[in-house]
């Protein structure tokens, strides 16, 4: 048996393709982000990266909850474990000057 072989579940495989789909998205405008300033124009949609960016975290949002059901993860583990990241990043980035 190989331990590589794919998921052949059609329902699971949707899920995670749309999840990586959305993600993809996100991080193409994370990137924009990165290399321009948050309220520029994006020349392909004629909105703002601001605009984009709070789409494609919404189209995120709306995904991980239904990859969660699909996959029957832990909900409380997962937020444990988001709690704890939050609490991570606000000791992270209060090491930084905010103005």
């Amino acid at each position: 048996m190989n331990p590589w072989a794919p998921d052949t579940t059609p329902h699971q495989k949707r899920r995670i393709g749309k999840s990586v789909e959305e993600l993809g998205e996100l991080l193409g405008v994370c990137g924009r982000l990165d290399i321009q300033a948050v309220d520029a124009i994006d020349p392909g949609t004629g909105k703002t990266n601001r605009q984009r960016l709070q789409e494609e975290i919404a189209d995120v949002l709306a995904q991980l909850p239904l990859t969660i059901e699909a996959f029957r993860l832990d909900r409380e583990f997962i937020a444990n474990r988001i709690a704890t990241k939050q609490r991570q990043m606000h000791e992270w980035e209060a090491h930084y000057h905010v103005e």
